[in-house]
């Protein structure tokens, strides 16, 4: 049996710098913005918040931590065994630290469930909105709405966020949080959409682009890389390789200093093809690699829009927030046209300057939000503020949309509608990929040759 051989020249436990963007598995702090650094609208006043945020850091899926733990035993064995006869290791502190890494058992029985971590990011983005937009502690207690899925990480973030809105505060808000909806078409449209379950989430596009992604000459050359610097005596195959960046990245984000000693088998280039994986993923699954994400987006932005115009011709105050998931944000994302590429990715391809990356799009704790604004200027009535994920947008400027802009960009949700989810007839097209649903390709087909007919 060979020993473990890390690089000559490389210790994770004491690098200066270490990769930190994990796809949608991103710790919130390591890409947000600061919403505090928003600029200050000289005469105007906030009387409008509204919020769409992913919970924050949660423990892995249920499948994700058997694979996980099966591995981790495998692979435990083998580390002791070097640690102990010091064979053929260069790095003795990162075999160590992975070598007296225990299980965690708690995983097994708490799956996908909100950590102490997620809780903190998004009491934080509660606390930095208090902080910043000082004047909704005054609006009346029924101007507060909350609504979050029926899951525990997003029912508990909803509570830590509510927590952190009223903290140093005699509010309570506590009675504002609405209980979960059996059916949630503005904050998880896609889960009762029957074209989406069956033609994206679980269609042949997606399964296709990720199996190129796995046999990629790049992903193999990952594996081949990391099985160099294990040393075992067997065969790591391209899903192991991926069930051991599963537990590095999940593990990196419970740690004070965002680092795990199983992380200490990976590079920073074989983070960033093990990054990609999950941008082709969701690119299909929901982004703009299907059509329909697009529709189901469009849906919480007629939300935010028929909230905000209704603000305007009361009078009124509103603050609301959802509490939703990955799915939803990078939806939303897509409906907004943010972070489109000119092509398509595609699993047997990394572009490394592409604009899709759910590692700054849709971390833990992501979140969208839009301020509305009162002013007293008298060429101008209300503004609007945008941020993604605590940071400026090209939605609105720094120093906000005015209202007519903002019709101008919003009001074409007014319209949205998920009825296409019902509708048996839909063309489904898989933007810029090719993959067209066949029904009016049928159509066409059959229209084009009566044309034909009659002209001879």
């Amino acid at each position: 049996m060979a020993g473990l051989v890390l690089s000559d020249e490389y210790c994770y436990f004491n690098s200066p710098c270490v990769y930190e963007l994990f796809s949608s598995k991103t710790a919130y702090d390591s890409v947000r913005g600061d919403i505090r650094n928003a600029k200050v609208l000289p005469g105007c006043k906030p009387v409008g918040v509204w919020s769409l945020i992913r919970h924050g850091n949660r423990n892995p899926g249920d499948s994700v931590t058997k694979n996980m733990k099966t591995l981790y035993e495998k692979l435990v064995v083998e580390i002791k065994k070097q640690f102990e006869e010091k064979t053929n290791v260069h790095c003795i502190q990162d075999i160590e630290n992975c070598a007296t890494s225990g299980w965690n058992s708690t995983l097994e029985v708490a799956t996908k469930d909100l950590t102490g971590i997620g809780y903190k990011e998004i009491f934080d983005i509660g606390k930095r909105i208090r902080q910043t937009f000082t004047d909704v502690l005054s609006f009346s207690n029924n101007s507060f709405y909350f609504r979050s899925t029926n899951e525990q990480r997003t029912i508990t973030s909803t509570i830590a966020f509510v927590h952190g809105l009223t903290d140093e505060s005699s509010l309570n808000l506590d009675n504002n949080i609405d209980k979960p909806w059996d059916q949630d078409d503005v904050i998880r449209p896609y889960e009762n959409c029957t074209i989406y379950q069956k033609d994206v989430k679980t269609g042949q596009v997606l399964d296709d682009e990720i199996a190129a992604y796995y046999s990629s000459a790049e992903l193999l050359a990952v594996r081949d890389r990391v099985q160099k610097r294990l040393n075992i005596n067997y065969q790591i195959t391209a899903e192991e390789l991926y069930y051991l960046y599963e537990y590095c990245r999940f593990h990196r984000t419970w740690s004070p200093n965002l680092r795990d000693p199983w992380c200490a088998f990976f590079l920073q280039e074989d983070l960033e093809v093990l990054e990609y994986r999950d941008d082709v993923r969701h690119y299909y699954r929901n982004g703009y690699g299907s059509k329909i994400n697009i529709n189901l987006g469009s849906a919480v932005l007629k939300d935010l829009f028929d909230n905000f115009d209704t603000l305007t011709s009361t009078g009124g105050e509103k603050f609301i927030a959802y509490f939703t998931h990955d799915t939803m944000i990078e939806m939303t994302i897509c409906a907004l046209g943010l972070y489109k590429d000119s092509k398509p990715l595609r699993g047997s391809f990394r572009d490394v300057n592409r604009l899709w990356r759910t590692s700054l799009m849709s971390s833990f704790s992501a979140n969208i939000i839009a301020v509305l604004y009162r002013c007293n200027e008298s060429n101008e009535t209300h503004r609007v503020q945008f941020f993604l994920n605590e940071k400026n947008t090209n939605i609105c400027p720094e120093d906000g949309c005015t209202w007519e802009q903002f019709v101008n960009k919003f009001q074409v949700y007014s319209n949205s509608s998920i009825e296409i989810c019902s509708d048996n007839e839909y063309a489904f097209h898989q933007t810029n990929s090719g993959y067209i649903h066949t029904y009016f390709t049928m159509k066409l087909l059959i229209l084009l040759s009566i044309l034909v007919s009659f002209r001879f």
